[in-house]
């Protein structure tokens, strides 16, 4: 019933926003853009200045052409080369939205639906509960209600290096806990979309980088944006993640492009440029018709894609300020409407990379944003002092609004306090190995300095062991880059069997860092006999 309201919702949100007295119709919109481009450069280059951003490439589309395509900044501190309109920035999330393109084709091949059951494509595939696994179908991959908490599994993803896999992926499903209703509560989740990528594998019987670089990016002549490894004679220009520690600028790990392709891929693994991904939504404006007049998908495809279909949280705050009433995921975008207009848009963030793509159909306009730091201010401040002028929404100093929101402090500690333990285990009674039915083996070792933890594979989850309280030690990550340690909290289980569960130190860890879905039992307390060095 509440999707059947929401739904009654848009359309009345767009009747009036097209039809209504006093809106522009189509041969209205304008032609240039409200920020005129010095004004816009200057804007940039503050944002980046006041928020520490490496480089950014900006573009801006309208009515048939660019308007506005720059790039600004350097692509590393360390191998500082010129930011252009083809350097290629990861696409972090704004991924999601080739995978669902790429499944739309098979669905207008009809070589399945959406709403096919996964586990007839994918047999290994399962949920905790049977019955959800049996239901779920291929719409309900790329919509965030499957019931799985926020970031679930996403420790087998990130930090990268590591040495999970797809299989890996998929074996562990099955054990992550479903703490929330199927189809009813939104979550959102990166590991599902890694299915939906195998799933096209399964069904065309093409890896999902082979499928989308073949059926997508050569199509729309995106020659330079791709789907897997990236080639050593692009490499040149790459930019690089970078990441705020102790007020200065670091690269966290050179930008992986690695000749292999990475487990993420189809959750956010692309990379691409301010170009080329113009071009891309340009194509989605036009219903699936390339630039140069190519048909790819129909255009009852492309509103497929646009459909809302989980509803998501709308704050008081977010409504005064987007001046909307309605935010929902449809597949692989978030649609909302925003001053009486439908804009379609999606977030990208990774470590060291964020990127923002949006439409707004009645205006015919497109945008990007990519950058090489993490740096949530400055994306939002760009968000919005782009897009809100075309909306003919209030003048605001938009930088200047999110510096203050996001620095103002929180009601609660963003420190959480040591976990109550009675536990008797001593630092003598942990050295060994544990293991996690999904996320796999960690070995805690005694060594000169004390105690040392190692995720067996997720070289970077390694950290030393400080006792705090009875039964809990701080997990202090020796890459510090993490920014997410944690208390370890050991008892014995009713078998007499050591264990231990993780919790974040901080509220503000970020939601990938699931520490909550990880429970360790040991499994050989012989593996436990080499000091750390």
């Amino acid at each position: 019933m509440r999707y059947y309201k929401a739904f009654i919702l848009l359309i009345t949100t767009l009747l009036l926003a097209c039809d209504g007295p006093g809106k522009e119709s189509r041969g209205d919109i304008p032609k240039h853009i409200p920020l005129p481009h010095a004004a816009l450069e200057t804007l940039i280059e503050r944002i980046m200045m006041e928020e520490k951003v490496p480089g950014m490439a900006v573009g801006i589309w309208q009515e048939g052409k660019p308007q506005f395509l720059r790039g600004f900044g350097i692509t590393s501190v360390d191998r500082p080369r010129p930011v252009d309109e083809h350097t290629l920035f990861k696409l972090a999330s704004t991924t999601k939205a080739f995978t669902t393109a790429a499944l739309a084709l098979l669905v207008e091949e009809d070589k399945l639906k959406w709403d096919s059951r996964v586990v007839d494509f994918l047999p290994g595939f399962a949920l905790a509960d049977l019955w959800v696994t049996r239901e779920f179908r291929v719409e309900d991959l790329l919509t965030h209600r499957s019931g799985l908490g926020p970031g679930a599994g996403d420790l087998m993803l990130w930090p990268q290096p590591n040495s999970f896999s797809r299989e890996d992926i998929l074996a562990g499903l099955s054990h992550l806990p479903l703490s929330g209703k199927f189809r009813a509560d939104y979550a959102y989740d990166n590991l599902l979309y890694i299915v939906a990528g195998e799933l096209i594998e399964s069904v065309y019987g093409q890896p999902f980088e082979t499928f989308v670089e073949e059926r997508l990016l050569r199509p729309l002549n995106l020659r330079d944006c791709y789907a897997g490894p990236v080639p050593e004679t692009a490499r040149d220009n790459l930019a690089d993640p970078h990441i705020l520690i102790s007020a200065k600028i670091t690269v966290d790990t050179a930008n992986l492009a690695p000749d292999t392709r990475i487990i993420s891929a189809a959750a956010g693994g692309m990379h691409c440029n301010a170009a080329g991904m113009l071009r891309w939504l340009q194509t989605l404006l036009a219903g699936g018709v390339s630039p140069e007049g190519r048909r790819l998908f129909s255009e009852e495809t492309r509103d497929r894609l646009w459909k809302p279909v989980t509803l998501m949280p709308l704050s008081q705050a977010r409504t005064q300020r987007d001046g909307g009433h309605f935010y929902a995921y449809a597949l692989g975008w978030r649609v909302q409407d925003m001053y009486g207009k439908r804009v379609i848009h999606h977030t990208g963030s990774l470590s060291g990379m964020y990127a923002w793509t949006a439409m707004v159909p009645e205006l015919d306009l497109a945008m990007v944003v990519l950058m090489n730091r993490s740096a949530g201010t400055a994306r939002q401040a760009m968000i919005y002092s782009l897009l809100m002028p075309y909306l003919d929404a209030p003048e605001r100093d938009w930088l200047a609004y999110f510096q203050r929101e996001n620095t103002v402090q929180p009601a609660s500690p963003s420190q959480i306090s040591i976990p109550e333990n009675d536990s008797p285990l001593v630092e003598s009674d942990l050295p060994g190995l544990y293991r996690d039915a999904w996320f796999g083996d960690v070995e805690i070792e005694m060594g000169p300095d004390g105690l040392y933890l190692s995720a067996v594979k997720s070289p970077r989850l390694s950290g030393s062991l400080h006792r705090q309280a009875p039964g809990v030690w701080q997990l202090r990550w020796g890459d510090r880059i993490l920014d997410a340690d944690a208390w370890l909290v050991a008892r014995k289980s009713q078998d007499g069997k050591e264990t231990f569960t993780l919790q974040p130190q901080s509220a503000n860890i970020d939601f990938s860092y699931d520490f909550a879905d990880l429970y360790f039992v040991r499994t050989d307390k012989s593996r436990a006999r080499r000091a750390h060095r």
